[in-house]
């Protein structure tokens, strides 16, 4: 009798253990999404190693962009992920009219629910249509620039 409540006990565990793993990658991919940027850019500057690419993440929100205010949120991450520290970044928008491009000063986020290392910018869309923005990453003294093609509505 105690040789079945024991095989019981190990059934019940090793199911409850497939499940809390389940659940656990259910969770971890989740997170790993609600992080996943609208737009994304490569860029490559000096490393530990040499020269080694990065990703210039971009968030607008609300997303779909549309006209008039918004926020730009703009992160420096490893190929992997990771956040890379940078002085500052600056936006560069020009719209869909032809109008000469207006440079936007970012702030480094701050506060629980910020991403680690990002940039933040209130922004005005005056016309629905395509804009450029181009992001500018400024560490010590190297600057990169990637350009992202956004949809205003």
């Amino acid at each position: 009798m105690t040789h079945r409540i024991s095989r019981r006990v190990w059934g019940t565990g090793i199911v409850l253990g497939i499940v809390l793993i389940f659940l656990a990658g259910v969770i971890w991919w989740g997170m790993a999404a609600s992080n996943k940027p609208q737009y994304q850019g490569q860029i490559s500057m000096p490393s530990m190693a040499g020269t080694s690419d990065y990703l210039v993440n971009l968030w607008l929100n609300p997303s779909p962009a549309r006209v008039g205010a918004n926020t730009i949120t703009a992160q420096v991450t490893s190929t992997i992920g990771t956040s890379t520290p940078l002085d500052s970044i600056v936006l560069h928008l020009a719209g869909p009219n032809g109008a000469a491009p207006v440079t936007v000063q970012t702030t480094r986020a701050s506060g629980g629910s910020s991403l680690a290392d990002s940039f933040d910018a209130p922004v005005q869309f005056g016309a629905a249509g395509q804009w450029q923005i181009t992001v500018e990453t400024h560490n010590g003294d190297i600057t990169r620039t990637v350009t992202f093609s956004v949809t205003v509505k």
